[in-house]
């Protein structure tokens, strides 16, 4: 099976397959890799990010997020799809690619601040707030520090880029776990939830709380930067703040029933 390429791949066999060692994590994350450049307009997304600096990530999570992507438009009569933490939107314009690209109607809501929270500042003047300054030092190691920008205008270009349409994406400006913003989306369901926000202890775990009941049974909760605590050395790993914080979610009803690179997947018990 190692060799399938979508759609005689599927999430469902990956599953069915996986095993949390070194090595099974080690050969996935090298295997997906490989996968995305095997797929002409995985490829060509991720090259236009790197090349752009829009983002970070792995090469390796293109092609998981179209075998997720497809697994859930399977399992739901509507795929609706929320991303917490959007940065420059690399993530919800591959959705929005990988869904045109397979003939799938998808919704896609993304919660972020969209404005960033570091004005320029001298490299010793940095150096010297990490010294000095436990809450700054704190943001700057679990990468929580994003220069100010108008972040609603890189994802408009990154989607531009890919001749897709930003405005149909619902755009929820503010802190995810402000209750202004949970309330716009505390009525919804999803058949998927991606949690990339706030990477402190506290935030990730409020994320967790707060969006991982809006997932239907049988989707999915994915959760970036949250693998230290798996095995294997060939990838990147998170931090252990989120990795931490996912130690929570079994006691809300979610299975993690793969992992790749640093990005695990949670399914939703039941049908």
């Amino acid at each position: 099976m190692t060799d399938l390429l979508f759609p005689e791949d599927t999430l469902a066999r990956r599953i069915a397959a996986y095993e949390n060692t070194a090595k099974a994590n080690e050969g996935l994350h090298a295997l997906f890799t490989a996968q995305t450049d095997r797929i002409a307009y995985l490829k060509r997304h991720r090259d236009w990010v790197e090349k752009n600096r829009w983002g970070m990530g792995d090469r390796a999570f293109h092609y998981m997020w179209m075998l997720i992507l497809a697994d859930a438009a399977a399992r739901f009569p509507s795929l609706d799809l929320l991303e917490i933490g959007v940065f420059k939107g690399q993530t919800i314009s591959l959705w929005a690619l990988i869904t045109r690209e397979l003939g799938l109607n998808a919704s896609i809501t993304a919660i972020s601040p969209f404005e960033g929270n570091l004005k320029p500042q001298p490299r010793l003047l940095h150096s010297l707030r990490k010294k000095l300054d436990p809450t700054y030092r704190e943001a700057n190691a679990v990468g929580n520090l994003h220069a100010i920008d108008d972040y609603l205008a890189r994802n408009r270009e990154i989607f531009t880029a890919f001749d897709l349409d930003f405005g149909g994406v619902k755009a929820i400006k503010g802190f995810s776990n402000a209750p202004e913003i949970t309330a716009q989306v505390s009525n919804e369901t999803f058949a998927l939830v991606y949690i990339d926000g706030d990477h402190t202890l506290e935030v990730a775990r409020s994320d967790i709380a707060t969006y991982a009941p809006l997932v239907r049974a049988g989707g999915y909760l994915i959760m970036d930067d949250a693998a230290c605590f798996l095995p294997g050395e060939t990838f990147w790993k998170g931090f252990e703040s989120v990795s931490k914080a996912c130690e929570d979610i079994p006691a809300l009803g979610f299975t993690n029933v793969i992992n790749i690179g640093h990005n695990r997947i949670f399914q939703k018990n039941g049908s």
